[in-house]
C-alpha cells in the first residue's frame, strides 16, 4: 500500500471509529465501547494512542517519530502499522480471527488495572414494582439519599480521570424520574464517556422527552421487556398499562436514533410468554436482544426461581428460536461452566465482574462491587478511586475470593470463577456443582467462610 492510501485508509478508519475505540496505555488495552477488550502490546498502543489522538490524522508524522522512537525503518513501522488498522477493521466487523495482527492467549494471562464499564444507579424510585427487583425498587427509594446533579459531575468526573473508564450507564431505580439526566448525559458526553441508559421505558415513551435525551448525547438504550403481551408483563413488573408504554418507548428511541434493544429477567413468572417476546421482538425488527437470571438479592431473596441445573436448557431453546430469526441473543449472567458452558454455546465469555470489570455506584454516591449488593466498600464522593479500588474487601472479589471450595483444580476457573457469589449466599449450599468439585480439606472450607464473612464482608440487598 502507498504512503497515500495508507494515509487514506488511515484517517477514514479513525474519524468513523473515533468514538467507539478507547486506547489505555496504563494497561496496554484497546477498549471497543462499550465492553470489547482486546490486549496491546508496547508498541501497538503507543502507536494507536498516537493516531487516535491525532486530528487531522498524520500517517507520516506518526511513522517517522514511532521508527525513531524504536530504532526501527519507517517501511518496518508502515507495514506494522497497515496490519494493526486491518486487524481493527476486522475485529469491528465481528472477524477477529482473520485478524493479521491478533493471536490467542490463555484467558487470565493478562491483567486489567481499571475497570471497563461503569454504572451510576441514579435513584432507587420507579414506576414499576418488579417481583424480583435487585434494588427492592421501589421502596428503598425513600430511605437512600440521592446525590445532588453537581455530585453526579463530580463522580463523573472521576470515572473519567480517575477509573479511566470509558464508557457510563445511568441506571437506578428508574434513572428517568432523576429530573436533571439530561444534563448528565450532556456532562458525561463532554467528558468523552459514551453513555447508555438502563430503563423500564415509562417515560421515554414521551417523545419530547427523548428528544432532550438525544440532544444532550444519548448514545444507546436499554430497556426492560418482561413479556410479548401485556398480561404478563404488567404483573411481573406490577404496574396495570406498562407494557404498551415500555413498547413505544422501544420504538420512540429507536425513532430518535438511539441505539436501543431490550433486556429480559428470566423468571417462573414468565417463563411460558418468552417464545412469543422473540416472535414480538422479531416482528419489530430488532436485531438483537439480552437476557438474564434472577438475581438473588432485593425483592428475590427467598422466593424460588429458575436454578443453575435448568437455565441450560432454557437459555439454550430461546436463542435457537431468536437465532432462527436471525437474531442476535444476548446472556448476562455468569453461569457455573459445568453446566452451561456459555462459550461453547456461543454465549460469550460470562463471569462476575464485582469490584472488576464493573464500577457500580449507588444513588448517595457509594461504590458497590456490583449493583446487586446493599453495603459499599467506599464512597467516590469523599474518596479518590484508587484508595476505594486498593482496599482488602475490593481485592477479595476482584480476585475471585469468594469461588466455591473445590472449584480451583477446575480447568475453566479463569474464566468460569464460580458464577456469581450471591447466588451461592442464598441457596446456602452448593449441591448444584457438588459432582464437579474436587474434594477439600475441612480447614480450607473453614477458611472460606470466614474470608467471606470478614473480607467479602458486604452482602446482597436484603440478605443479612
Amino acid at each position: 500500500m502507498t504512503d497515500e492510501r495508507l494515509q487514506q485508509f488511515a484517517a477514514s478508519l479513525v474519524e468513523s471509529t473515533r468514538e467507539h475505540v478507547f486506547v489505555r496505555p496504563e494497561d496496554n488495552l484497546l477498549i471497543l465501547r462499550p465492553n470489547r477488550v482486546h490486549f496491546l502490546n508496547e508498541t501497538a498502543t503507543d502507536m494507536l494512542r498516537r493516531l487516535y489522538a491525532q486530528e487531522p490524522v498524520d500517517v507520516a508524522a506518526l511513522v517517522a517519530a514511532t521508527a525513531a522512537r524504536y530504532h526501527v525503518t519507517e517501511e518496518r513501522v508502515a507495514d506494522d502499522l497497515l496490519h494493526l488498522l486491518e486487524s481493527i477493521q476486522l475485529i469491528l466487523s465481528d472477524h477477529t480471527g482473520c485478524a493479521p495482527a491478533v493471536k490467542s492467549t490463555l484467558f487470565g494471562s493478562h491483567q486489567r488495572k481499571f475497570p471497563v464499564l461503569s454504572e451510576i444507579a441514579l435513584t432507587y424510585r420507579c414506576q414499576n414494582r418488579c417481583f424480583f427487583c435487585y434494588a427492592s425498587s421501589p421502596e428503598r427509594g425513600r430511605v437512600v439519599p440521592e446525590m445532588t446533579p453537581e455530585q453526579v459531575c463530580t463522580v463523573l468526573d472521576k470515572i473519567v480521570d480517575q477509573a479511566r473508564v470509558p464508557s457510563v450507564s445511568f441506571t437506578g431505580g428508574e434513572p428517568t424520574l432523576y429530573p436533571q439526566l439530561p444534563e448528565l448525559i450532556a456532562h458525561a458526553r463532554g467528558r468523552g464517556l459514551r453513555t447508555n441508559l438502563i430503563t423500564n421505558g415509562i417515560r421515554c415513551a414521551e417523545e419530547a422527552y427523548v428528544a432532550r435525551l438525544t440532544e444532550a448525547g444519548l448514545h444507546s438504550a436499554q430497556v426492560s421487556l418482561e413479556a410479548g403481551d401485556a398480561t404478563v408483563h404488567d404483573a411481573v413488573v406490577g404496574n396495570p398499562g406498562a407494557f404498551e408504554a415500555t413498547l413505544r418507548s422501544v420504538r420512540t428511541l429507536k425513532a430518535a436514533g438511539i441505539h436501543t434493544h431490550t433486556n429480559t429477567t428470566i423468571n417462573t413468572r414468565n417463563l411460558e410468554a418468552l417464545p412469543a417476546l422473540i416472535d414480538l421482538l422479531a416482528d419489530m425488527g430488532q436485531p438483537y436482544l439480552s437476557m438474564n437470571m434472577v438475581i438473588r438479592t432485593g425483592g428475590a431473596v427467598g422466593v424460588p426461581d429458575i436454578t443453575y441445573e435448568r437455565i441450560g436448557e432454557v437459555v439454550l431453546a430461546l436463542k435457537e428460536r431468536a437465532n432462527g430469526y436471525g437474531m442476535r441473543f444476548v446472556w448476562y449472567s455468569p453461569v457455573p461452566y459445568c453446566l452451561l458452558n456459555p462459550v461453547a454455546n456461543e454465549l460469550g465469555s460470562q463471569s462476575c465482574s464485582a469490584a472488576d470489570g464493573l464500577l457500580s455506584i449507588a444513588p448517595d454516591g457509594r461504590v458497590l462491587p456490583c449493583s446487586s449488593f446493599e453495603q459499599g466498600i467506599g464512597n467516590l464522593l469523599h474518596e479518590d478511586f484508587q484508595e476505594i479500588w486498593d482496599r482488602r474487601v475490593a481485592r477479595y472479589w476482584r480476585n475471585k475470593e469468594f469461588l466455591p471450595p473445590g472449584c480451583r483444580e477446575c480447568e475453566m476457573v479463569d474464566i468460569c470463577c464460580g458464577a456469581c457469589p450471591l447466588y451461592w449466599d442464598e441457596q446456602g449450599t452448593f449441591r448444584e456443582i457438588a459432582p464437579y468439585l474436587t474434594d477439600t480439606p475441612a480447614w480450607e472450607r473453614l477458611v472460606w467462610r470466614f474470608k467471606r464473612r470478614y473480607l467479602g464482608r458486604v452482602r446482597g440487598v436484603g440478605v443479612n
